[in-house]
């Protein structure tokens, strides 16, 4: 108490000064953008169980679906990835579409059909885009003669799925045409690696799932995603898409212009790839940011706002909470050290709750999305991206060109 009976409670953030006070208001918007963010993510997972529980027809059974694996050579665990697919999909048939031009996938294709020498896989040798084709689309288009189940998944060759997020997958096309899987990256050994991942696993818990609370998924991940091969077959299959260099948006674009919806799924798949130093790591980042400017052209002004403001806002606070906190004062810093103990903590129960494990690190998580903001501006600025070995410079998802 002070003199005259009068509380001290007030003078700390008076104390704190007008930075520090500026500082912590930032922390405070923060923390409530990331717990409504943290119940949506609740409110997406609980409404998705009951609409397939509310759906009177089964799952497609395994053998109903064919996995497309696009394989391109160079990672050092690839063949370890693609036999794990055959390992936990023993039921349905599997299909790698590799590069002629690349004997390292070929090989890593051969190497993991011999360790699951049982399963029902398909190498199917794909000859060189054309110049004016997406070398990942057209490769799908190749693979739509091998399509004789009733649905099938695209699997990005870094994706361990799991029997759990496939029969999530089956789930999800009985509530809508579309459905998308949820990643969760497993880091590679390095920094970079875990700096990709600590994105990635932050994005799932705090980006996808909020978003399907509040409307059917955007678009599909790339990553992972089904649908059924009448549904494909009705949009008029890849070969139109082959001219799109992001098949996933191509897809989800063409599907909600023909009505139809994408379930966004609540189990996560893993992804694990090895980033071997700044270089690697700037130009996936520089490519994901620049393919998401894509996904914001394609989205009403309203949505492509929201979207945008989403997206952003939490990195800046972050950003400014840290650097008016960040100061040689007792007490700025103690409120700094509040502030990042209850995110860690916010980050680490979403991230358990998707994965039933934290892979949290705290460092590396406030990095990841304090660059964020900062990202996403110099992809719109720079609009050159390396892609499967190739670079391009993208205007638009249809308008793009190879450079040297």
């Amino acid at each position: 108490m002070t003199r005259g009976g009068r509380s001290d409670r007030g003078r700390v953030p008076r104390a704190l000064g007008r930075g520090g006070r500026t500082g912590a208001a930032f922390a405070v918007v923060y923390l409530a953008v990331l717990v409504a963010k943290a119940v949506l993510s609740a409110v997406a997972v609980r409404r998705r169980r009951a609409r397939i529980e509310a759906s009177a027809r089964p799952p497609l059974p395994p053998e109903a679906f064919t996995i497309v694996q696009p394989v391109l050579g160079g990672d050092p665990r690839l063949a370890d990835t693609l036999a794990h697919t055959l390992r936990v999909a023993p039921r349905s048939t599997v299909v790698w579409l590799v590069d002629v031009d690349d004997p390292a996938g070929r090989a890593a294709a051969e190497e993991a059909a011999a360790l699951v020498p049982h399963a029902d896989v398909r190498i199917v040798d794909c000859p060189p885009a054309p110049e004016h084709a997406s070398p990942k689309t057209f490769k799908l288009a190749l693979a739509e003669a091998e399509l004789r189940t009733e649905a099938f998944a695209i699997v990005d060759d870094d994706t361990r799925v799991s029997e759990e997020g496939l029969r999530a997958l089956a789930e999800g096309l009985e509530i809508a045409e579309a459905s998308t899987g949820l990643p969760r990256y497993a880091a590679a050994p390095g920094v970079w690696s875990e700096l990709v991942a600590q994105f990635v696993n932050d994005q799932s818990a705090f980006t996808y799932l909020p978003a399907a609370a509040l409307a059917p998924a955007r678009t599909v991940n790339g990553m992972t995603w089904a649908m059924r091969t009448a549904t494909l077959r009705g949009l008029g299959g890849f070969a139109p898409l082959a001219d799109r260099i992001a098949d996933d948006l191509a897809v989800a674009t063409r599907l909600k212009a023909a009505g139809g919806r994408i379930d966004q799924t609540d189990v996560v798949q893993t992804v694990s790839t090895t980033v071997e130093g700044f270089g690697p790591y700037r130009r996936i980042m520089h490519r994901w940011m620049r393919f998401a400017v894509l996904v914001l052209r394609e989205e009403p002004p309203a949505w492509r706002a929201a979207i945008a403001v989403a997206g952003a806002l939490p990195g800046l606070l972050l950003t400014g909470a840290v650097a008016l906190l960040a100061r040689r004062d007792a007490r700025r810093l103690s409120v700094l050290a509040g502030f990042l103990a209850v995110r860690a903590a916010i980050v680490s129960a979403a991230h358990r709750r998707l994965g039933g494990a934290s892979a949290h690190r705290p460092a590396l998580s406030l990095v990841a999305e304090a660059l964020m903001p900062a990202q996403f501006a110099w992809a719109v600025v720079d609009r050159r991206i390396v892609w499967r070995k190739r670079r391009y410079l993208v205007d638009a998802n249809d308008r793009y060109r190879e450079v040297r």
